[in-house]
């Protein structure tokens, strides 16, 4: 045994030419490990682009657009609220031009007012940040605002249209109005609409410069 157990350590040991001269070994890194780098194009902290002056009045004009079709959901949900329409009915006239004029749109323009603006807006860094930020906000508000119609209509009919709906689209409706509503503020104003959330998503969906 003791003759046994010194030929197998030299023969390890490689004495003999043994095992460990034919296995290869992993090659030692020399200096510091290198630390994968962040993709480009996705931000590893939220952060606003520090602003030095306002944007032209141009920018904060167009920068409100894409709130237009958040504004106009929310306003037709809210139109169906009981303790909402009331209100509503006295702004009928300056709002059904615009609610009118959307509503006789194709079906197949919504589709291709995301991939247009997402694609040629979003995603290219020709435009001003400030825009870009406002106009995928307003495409996050509208995409948020259509899900939680679809689930809501999913829903027993007692608990959509019962007492219980009634009072859920009123919160919606009002919360929705006024989330939109600051929005469209900020944008007039040359700032960042600082939405918890929903800025964080906006944020990340730009490219990072």
């Amino acid at each position: 045994m003791p003759l046994l157990s010194a030929a197998s350590t030299s023969l390890l040991n490689g004495d003999l030419g043994g095992l460990s001269q034919t296995i290869p070994k992993k090659p030692r890194c020399r200096g510091s490990p290198v630390s994968p780098r962040a993709s480009k194009d996705v931000p590893y902290s939220f952060r606003y682009p520090a602003m030095t002056k306002k944007p032209k009045w141009w920018w904060r004009a167009l920068a409100c657009l894409p709130y237009l079709m958040p504004l106009h959901e929310t306003w037709m949900y809210a139109e169906t609220a009981y303790h909402l329409h009331p209100f509503l009915e006295d702004f009928e006239f300056l709002t059904y031009p615009f609610l009118g004029a959307i509503g006789r749109l194709p079906s197949w323009f919504l589709m291709a007012y995301f991939f247009v603006a997402y694609l040629g807006i979003v995603r290219k860094k020709e435009w001003p940040h400030f825009f870009r930020f406002h106009v995928v906000m307003g495409m996050l508000l509208e995409i948020a605002l259509q899900v939680i119609g679809t689930v809501s209509r999913w829903m027993p009919l007692a608990v959509y249209w019962g007492k219980v709906g009634m009072h859920f689209w009123t919160a919606v409706a009002f919360a929705y109005l006024f989330t939109v509503l600051e929005c469209i503020r900020c944008a007039l104003a040359g700032m960042y609409a600082d939405i918890p959330f929903v800025c964080d998503a906006a944020y990340i969906q730009i490219p990072y410069e």
